[in-house]
């Protein structure tokens, strides 16, 4: 890699100077954003994005949902809760999701609100949400920041909140790329959501709920890997990460 490529930067980077990195990249990104209309999402994201709210559910207060990129779960989330805050590092993003944001049903637009914000820094007091989603997210955080991360997620979920995350699954036959910094397993998220204080983790038992414990994911994922298995992981759903934990109350 490149030495003056951020992501090579990145390595050996100290936690202040890894936030100024996060905001150049996508302060790269925002300038290199194309205009013009959204596209609506794929049939394969529209899916993906129905799993999420089908597994957050209704009733809810407040949502965060972080690395919220275009806001098209943003956007969708807005049905399920009387607030729903989105974060994001790129400007032009958060522009594209204010699109979709006003697009939205009179009654639905108003519970969006849309905040640039590094995922490792959250600027909300404690107990703020009753929810958080992260997807696609996680991956991006350099390894010293995943522990932060969580642990600022745990202090603004309110006693009982849960936090969703989604990401590629580092045993999962992904091909390496240079943003994809920190790559876990089901037993990698797992412990590391434990250390920081979350509990009762779930997950969809195959590609869809119900949902069971990560246990179940985790023996699979390991007997896949031992028999040298690379044609199921999707189809079991093992290919891709999805936990929720909970914040004890």
């Amino acid at each position: 890699m490149e030495e003056n490529n951020p992501y090579a930067r990145m390595d050996r980077a100290s936690a202040g100077e890894r936030a100024k990195i996060y905001a150049e990249i996508y302060d790269a990104a925002e300038t290199a954003a194309p205009c013009g209309p959204l596209r609506p999402p794929s049939a394969r994201r529209r899916q993906r994005l129905a799993l999420y709210a089908q597994i957050v559910g209704p009733g809810h207060d407040a949502i965060l949902e972080i690395g919220c990129a275009t806001g098209d779960l943003t956007c969708m989330l807005a049905g399920l809760t009387r607030r729903i805050v989105g974060i994001d590092m790129s400007g032009a993003s958060l522009a594209a999701a204010a699109q979709r944001a006003r697009a939205l049903p009179a009654d639905l637009a108003p519970r969006v609100q849309l905040v640039k914000m590094n995922a490792v820094s959250l600027e909300f007091i404690e107990g703020t949400f009753d929810y958080a989603v992260s997807t696609s997210m996680i991956e991006h955080l350099h390894p010293d920041d995943v522990d932060p991360h969580l642990r600022q997620v745990w202090r603004v979920l309110r006693p009982g909140g849960s936090y969703l995350v989604w990401c590629p699954n580092r045993l999962g036959h992904h091909k390496p790329r240079p943003d994809h910094l920190s790559m876990m397993s089901h037993c990698d998220l797992t412990e590391r959501m434990r250390q920081a204080g979350f509990a009762d983790f779930r997950s969809p038992m195959f590609t869809r709920p119900p949902m069971v414990g990560t246990g179940f994911k985790i023996r699979l994922e390991q007997t896949l890997s031992r028999m040298h298995i690379g044609v199921l992981w999707s189809h079991l759903g093992v290919r891709n990460v999805l936990v929720v934990g909970r914040k004890p109350t």
